[in-house]
């Protein structure tokens, strides 16, 4: 299963990046590792995800592995509270964690690549930057804005999913409500 998460990961956010999105959609597997799976799993998930990224997707991705940390973080802490029984609330759920992931990967962005990662967000962070804003308040607005899209989505396909599977399989975290996806 934790393969699985990661190898979800990974194709996703690929072919994000070779689309050239302003977004990631790396983190829908550690969504549902944090649901499926101890949470020790689900951080692996998260840091492996990074740490392969870096590799296959973009040297970048290694750097925010912290960020993905965060991430399994909150989304172990959002299960525990049950924000994945409607689908509103997994949006929510995916909004706190654009809030976190925001604001870990802001001192990354700016102190070890200037401001410059992928090309979307890259893109997004250089017309703030034009209009005269400094680099620290251009990554963290634009850092706002793309999480502010990509982990609700990301959230959202994995409620989703969690709601396709089969009951067995559903929320096996020891630590989640078995009730929470019905």
């Amino acid at each position: 299963m934790a393969a699985s998460c990661l190898a979800l990961n990974l194709s996703l956010a690929k072919a994000a990046a070779l689309v050239s999105l302003p977004v990631y959609l790396d983190c829908v597997g550690t969504i549902l590792a944090a649901a499926l799976l101890p949470g020790w799993l689900a951080i692996a998930v998260a840091a492996a995800t990074s740490l392969l990224g870096g590799v296959v997707i973009s040297p970048y991705f290694a750097a925010y592995v912290g960020t993905q940390i965060v991430i399994a973080s909150v989304a172990l802490l959002s299960v525990r509270l049950n924000l994945f029984r409607r689908w509103w609330t997994a949006v929510l759920a995916g909004g706190l964690i654009a809030v976190c992931a925001a604001i870990v990967s802001a001192p990354v962005t700016v102190l070890l690549f200037g401001g410059v990662t992928l090309s979307g967000t890259t893109a997004i962070n250089a017309v703030l930057i034009a209009s005269g804003r400094g680099i620290w308040k251009s990554v963290i607005t634009g850092g706002m804005f793309i999480e502010s899209l990509d982990k609700p989505t990301a959230a959202l396909l994995a409620w989703v999913t969690l709601r396709r599977l089969p009951a067995s399989l559903r929320f096996r975290n020891k630590e989640a409500d078995l009730k929470t996806v019905g």
